[in-house]
């Protein structure tokens, strides 16, 4: 009996060493488990927290990319814009330059005309010659205004007043009796209708003074009267007296000049 108990004994160390040997085991394997389960986990949690970065990283390039592009696209409108602004720039530079060019073709033409008309002198010297034009029109046309009012009044007179054609009349029948006793004779060389004055053959040497009253005949009648405005030897320069030529009538160079009044002997 007590041996069975031994063998009991031995048995149940046994037992318990066997049973206490394998929790050790499974105790060691379930810690190695433990710590494959933490790596495994740490390892899980840096890959998952590479991953967030990762993400994140991803996340800030697609963000970027995005304003990149958002950037490119407002750069290339802004640069169409830009390409129509430019364009329509050109296009009134464009438009400008054809001006210029037919303006610059219009002074050569001007340019060439002015050395046509002024073949001997040179080109600064125009605005010269131009300047002296001008104010010699601007006196030509003060004293064409002045004739023409005077005519004007001339006229205006005339018609209002009969008894003065009758004057006038007799007059010229006195002018036309004086010229058939009239000795003086001298021709009509040149006629300046523009400054109205003639040139005629006859001057001092004649007997001419500044004071003779002159008178032009053509066919035996009275074509107009002259005032001596100029005396010369042997030629004087005579204005045609304002009024005295009929309308559409004109001096012509050949026509006879005789004395208003007959001398007296």
């Amino acid at each position: 009996m007590k041996s069975l108990f031994y063998l009991l004994s031995v048995v149940a160390i046994g037992a318990a060493g066997f049973f206490g040997w394998t929790a050790k085991e499974n105790y060691t394997q379930q810690l190695s488990d433990r710590d494959d389960l933490i790596t495994k986990n740490r390892q899980l949690s840096e890959s998952i927290a590479e991953k967030e970065d990762e993400k994140g990283k991803a996340t800030d390039a697609r963000a970027l990319a995005l304003d990149e592009e958002a950037e490119k696209k407002a750069g290339l409108e802004a640069a169409a814009s830009k390409e129509k602004e430019i364009r329509r720039t050109l296009d009134e530079y464009q438009s400008q330059l054809e001006e210029v060019v037919a303006e610059e073709a219009t002074v050569d033409a001007g340019i060439q005309k002015v050395k046509d008309l002024f073949p001997d002198i040179e080109l600064d010297e125009v605005a010269g010659k131009v300047k002296a034009m001008e104010e010699n029109e601007k006196k030509l046309i003060s004293e064409l205004e002045d004739l023409e009012l005077f005519k004007t009044k001339l006229t205006e007179e005339v018609a209002r007043n009969g008894a003065d054609l009758v004057r006038v009349e007799g007059k010229v029948a006195e002018s036309i009796s004086n010229i058939k006793g009239n000795t003086f004779q001298a021709t009509v060389t040149a006629v300046d209708s523009r400054w109205d004055f003639v040139i005629i053959g006859a001057g001092e040497k004649s007997g001419l003074t500044p004071d003779t009253k002159l008178l032009v005949v053509r066919g035996g009648k009275l074509v107009g009267k002259l005032s001596i405005h100029q005396l010369e030897a042997n030629r004087a320069v005579a204005d045609i007296d304002p009024g005295s030529v009929k309308l559409g009538s004109s001096l012509r160079r050949g026509d006879q000049v005789i004395l208003e009044k007959v001398r007296s002997n």
